[in-house]
């Protein structure tokens, strides 16, 4: 088990995929994407992808004789700053519609199944009319 390795991947996977889905949306800022905890202070670009390993389990099921599968939840934050609120939640909703479409669309190197579990919207981050958020819980089934 190399989680190191895992979040090479997904790393490289956003890089490399998500830019394409964003262009769909007329968004052509590629976002900064980091494992970094959450800082608003510390990250003031106006697109930001922290991306943030949650839990992992091993569930008893074995894809064959020599492999199990891990469970691995991500969460995904996609933060837009330094618009009007209007081009915010724009920004906002476009990106996670993007993020959404690249998922379903693309299998992860190394991923038997992926899903979006849930996607939550936060306006207004730190009482800031210029912060808005979209949180995407991915989940990924992974040969371990």
């Amino acid at each position: 088990m190399d989680f190191k390795k895992q979040q090479q991947i997904i790393n490289d996977f956003i890089e490399n995929q998500f830019i394409k889905y964003l262009s769909e949306y007329d968004i052509l800022n590629k976002p900064v994407i980091t494992n970094d905890y959450i800082d608003f202070d510390k990250y003031k670009n106006n697109f930001v992808c922290f991306i943030e390993f949650d839990t992992s389990n091993f569930p008893n099921t074995y894809k064959d004789d020599c492999s199990y599968t891990e469970n691995l939840f991500i969460n995904v934050y996609l933060t837009h700053r330094n618009y009007t609120p209007e081009n915010l939640n724009t920004l906002m909703l476009d990106s996670t519609s993007a993020f959404f479409k690249m998922v379903r669309e693309n299998i992860i190197n190394n991923v038997i199944e992926q899903k979006i579990n849930k996607i939550e919207f936060f306006k207004y981050i730190e009482g800031k009319n210029n912060i808005f958020c979209s949180k995407i819980i991915l989940e990924l089934n992974i040969e371990v």
